[in-house]
């Protein structure tokens, strides 16, 4: 994060390759904590969405089982992942750190389904990262990619999946 000439270099290449201005002043060093800026970065994720939360629930009252598959590790800085909402909404948190497999690995994906019960072929997998999806979706999973301020077309795309299956609960 602080060689600013390889940075540099990185996005005058970036801005060229989509013909911007590259006659803008970077800088030419910086300090930057990565732990910090990751885990600033991470609590922001930890807000849940409420349209997210909302299907969750749904799902769980209608008789789905729900999984957390998170990529984690020991130690990490911002804090433990789990706590009571997420061991309220899901019926397993799995987590990397804990599972010794990462996503993408497809044995991750297995390991989650076989505590579900379920075929990857029946489930549903949801992400914001495309080399995860796309394993999943190797797998036989449905994967929708869950984009930042986007979450209420991916939850949009879940009830429409369900509905196409034949298993959508009736208030979907």
């Amino acid at each position: 994060l602080n060689d600013a000439d390889a940075n540099n270099r990185a996005y005058r290449a970036y801005l060229k390759r989509r013909d911007l201005d590259v006659r803008m002043v970077l800088p030419a060093k910086t300090q930057i904590n990565g732990a910090v800026l990751f885990g600033r970065m991470m609590q922001m994720t930890r807000q849940p969405n409420k349209a997210v939360v909302d299907l969750i629930r749904e799902l769980r009252r209608s008789g789905y089982r729900v999984a957390a598959l998170t990529n984690n590790f020991k130690d990490d800085p911002t804090g433990d992942m789990r706590d009571s909402l997420f061991d309220d909404l899901f019926d397993h948190f799995v987590e990397s750190s804990d599972v010794g497999l990462r996503k993408p690995d497809p044995r991750f994906y297995l390991h989650a389904c076989n505590l579900l019960d379920v075929r990857p072929a029946e489930t549903v997998f949801l992400d914001d990262i495309g080399k995860n999806l796309r394993a999943a979706d190797r797998l036989g999973m449905a994967a929708v990619q869950v984009e930042i301020g986007k979450e209420t077309e991916a939850v949009d795309a879940v009830k429409r999946i369900l509905r196409a299956r034949g298993f959508a609960p009736a208030r979907l």
